[in-house]
Formats: structure tokens, sequence, C-alpha cells
């Protein structure tokens, strides 16, 4: 019998949207007598702008989020990192519950989405803040005909877009080189630097 291989996802783009799912779970999900908060929250796999879509997703739920990583940008090494920019969003749906108006409670709900994606450092593994959070009311007939309140949230946040670096793979560091300048216009100091070394 053949085991399933392994299938690494850290230093992804699948990683940070599954660690926004994480963060956000206990924040946001709630049970049946919660109304500012949702049964589910849940990566999805791209933009969700179709009925069928909705349909799908909204099942017999009365609200949900799906969390979707849409592109990802700026490039940059940072020593043994690759940083970039990812893009997500948040699409909050939401249906009536005891009473209580879907429009009123997907548009409190993203807005607590807000307030937990502004908090500092957060999710705890991104590597910067939350940036360029924009809320968007996706109201439609078609929507409004399925029972359901649509809205966004999109931000942008920094994340290491590379496997990270095991130290216990890496050499010993022995030596090291070093090249500087004291002052403008004066002649390079180079050398090589042998560190002392931890008896065994």
């Amino acid at each position: 019998m053949s085991t399933r291989p392994s299938f690494e996802t850290a230093g992804s783009t699948v990683y940070a949207c599954q660690q926004v799912v994480e963060y956000l779970k206990p924040l946001l999900e709630g049970g049946e007598r919660d109304i500012d908060k949702v049964e589910v929250v849940e990566r999805h796999i791209g933009r969700l702008n179709t009925q069928d879509e909705l349909k799908r997703w909204m099942g017999s739920r009365d609200g949900g989020i799906r969390i979707a990583a849409l592109n990802s940008s700026d490039y940059e090494r940072i020593g043994g990192a690759i940083i970039g920019t990812v893009t997500m969003a948040a699409y909050i749906f939401a249906a009536d519950k005891y009473g209580y108006q879907r429009d009123e409670r997907a548009e409190v709900i993203a807005g607590q989405l807000v307030i937990a994606m502004m908090a500092s450092s957060m999710p705890p593994n991104a590597y910067g803040k939350a940036t360029n959070l924009r809320c968007d009311n996706l109201y439609s007939d078609s929507i409004d005909s399925k029972g359901v309140a649509m809205w966004s949230v999109t931000w942008s946040q920094k994340w290491q877009l590379n496997v990270p670096i095991d130290l216990a793979t890496l050499d010993d560091f022995i030596t090291f080189d070093f090249k500087g300048e004291i002052a403008e216009g004066a002649p390079l100091i180079e050398g090589e630097q042998t560190l002392p070394q931890e008896e065994e």
C-alpha cells in the first residue's frame, strides 16, 4: 500500500491564506445565537463572484467567510527569504437571522474583519501588517434574490514566499570575509576572520 506523498505549502500564498483563516476563525466564527458571527471561515480558491458559487458555498448556512489569495507582487530577497506582497479578499455572506436583516449582519461582520486585520502583527506569521484595507458592498438584485447579503474586504500584506531555512541543515559558521571603508575615498579594509568554535 503506497503512502500519500507530502505536499509542502509553507512559503506559499496557500500557506498565507490558511494562516489568515486560522487567525480569523476564533474571532469571527460563532454559534447559533451569535448574530455578529458566521458559521465558518475557510479558504476559497479565487474570486467569489457568481450566483452559482454563492449558492454552492452558502448551502444551508446562515453566514460564512471565504478567504482567497488574489495575486502576489513586489517580490524582494531579504537575507535568505523571498518576501512578496499578497493581495487577499475575504467574502462575507449572511442571511436573515432571528429577525436581524442580512445586509446589517454582513456589513457589521465586514467591519469586525477589518478591525481584526488591523491588529498589530496579525496574523502572527505574516512578515508585515495588513495595508490598503478596503470594504465593498456587493449587493445586487440577483444576490439579494437568493436571500443573501454580501460584502468583501480586500487588503495587501507581506509574506515570506519561500520555504523557511532549517538552521539545522546549515554548515557550521567558521569563517567570514569582510570588506569595509573607514572614510570616503580611504582604502578598503579587507580580510577573513576565523570564529572561535566550541570544544566538543
